[in-house]
């Protein structure tokens, strides 16, 4: 077998193990082993204690000399910001309605990075790939979720609670943990070792008990009413994003890690909790729903596409 036919056996390989785990999440759901209580609280559980704990370990013990790029971070919280006015931008070009349109604005650059494209960078690149994806993600995450309220808000009729709305998200445990781990990593934080193994197994859990609970929160809703926004939505966040993130990172030479790391960060799904928040501020949940449901399942295939564009960085 050639070195190329080995690259797409590993690529395949770690799309596989991410999408069965979705797939068994999902499956789950249909057979009965979750109910949508269960879903929910197992997400709960995995958002507010499994999550951190990885971030803690993973951002908290890293170099950020070696593992923390401020270019990687510029480039990728600099085009979600740019696909997010466009998003807005073609919204109100296709005259959508305000509750659709900040939905769609939302989807266009907030991405399920933690919840996919972080297994698919562990499984491609190992605990380096995770490291820098997780340190990225600590300014990435906190710029997404405020950037999906300002958007909801600005599309709403009323605007109000827009200031609540993002503390809301700025003391989420996930935000939090991030910047904690930041602040332990500058001053070279060594856990003990109970907290580490503790922290370690927690975090053990996150990744494959985030696929299992997103995978059982997809369900199918009316798609006929929504296509067209939710077609636009999903070649801005799957295609347009992930490009301009990785024509800038190679026009600045950046290294093949870092080139892969911030495109695969771009190039994931709408994120779950984009419903969540559609809902919260007045959103077209239809809308929401759609954009998380299709990008999530286009992603095996857009996924699988930049992966091999990739492995020629």
């Amino acid at each position: 077998m050639t070195r190329v036919d080995l690259r797409v056996v590993g690529i395949l390989t770690g799309l596989v193990s991410t999408f069965l785990l979705l797939l068994l999440g999902f499956l789950a759901r249909r057979w009965g082993l979750l109910d949508a209580a269960a879903a929910n609280g197992l997400n709960r559980l995995v958002a507010n204690l499994a999550l951190p704990a990885l971030f803690l370990t993973t951002i908290g013990t890293s170099k950020l000399e070696k593992n923390l790029s401020p270019v990687l971070v510029g480039v990728v919280v600099g085009t979600t910001v740019l696909l997010s006015a466009v998003g807005w931008l073609v919204g109100r070009a296709v005259r959508l309605p305000g509750p659709r349109l900040g939905v769609m604005a939302q989807a266009a650059m907030r991405g399920n990075i933690v919840y996919l494209s972080f297994p698919l960078i562990l499984a491609s690149y190992g605990d380096p790939g995770l490291r820098m994806a997780a340190l990225t993600a600590s300014f990435l995450i906190p710029a997404m979720n405020v950037l999906g309220v300002l958007l909801l808000e600005l599309a709403r009729p009323e605007r109000s609670g827009m200031l609540g709305a993002i503390v809301k998200v700025l003391v989420n445990p996930m935000v939090v943990s991030a910047f904690l781990g930041l602040a332990l990593a500058s001053i070279g934080w060594h856990p003990w070792p109970w907290l580490a193994t503790t922290l370690g197994t927690l975090g053990d859990f996150a990744l494959p008990g985030a696929l299992l609970a997103l995978g059982a929160q997809l369900q199918a809703r009316r798609l006929r009413d929504v296509w067209r926004p939710t077609l636009a939505a999903t070649v801005l966040k799957l295609a347009v994003l992930p490009a301009l993130g990785w024509w800038m990172l190679v026009a600045l030479h950046r290294p093949p890690l870092e080139i892969a790391v911030g495109v695969l960060l771009l190039a994931a799904p709408v994120a779950v909790a984009s419903y969540s928040v559609a809902a919260d501020l007045g959103g077209d949940t239809d809308l929401a729903g759609a954009c998380v449901l299709v990008t999530t399942l286009a992603s095996l295939f857009s996924y699988l596409a930049w992966r091999l564009v990739l492995s020629g960085v």
